[in-house]
């Protein structure tokens, strides 16, 4: 089971980021489900670095970025 401390942390560094970054992108945004469902998982597998997740949540939310511009 992932630690939801660690989920929590990496989620909030990587959309913290993520708004920043997107000025235009509403806080509660359905991309901040995303995130958290897909560091979860990586959490699950075995990833446990707070920072490490967060980086891998903002490549993630890029790559959406991308499907959602097409």
């Amino acid at each position: 089971m992932a630690d939801p401390d660690i989920v929590e942390i990496a989620c909030a560094r990587a959309w913290g980021v993520y708004l920043l970054i997107n000025r235009g992108i509403d806080e509660n945004d359905a991309l901040r489900d995303k995130l958290k469902h897909f560091v979860r998982m990586r959490c699950e597998a075995g990833d446990n670095e707070t920072e490490y997740l967060a980086v891998e949540g903002l490549k993630y939310l890029k790559q959406l970025d991308g499907s959602r511009a097409g």
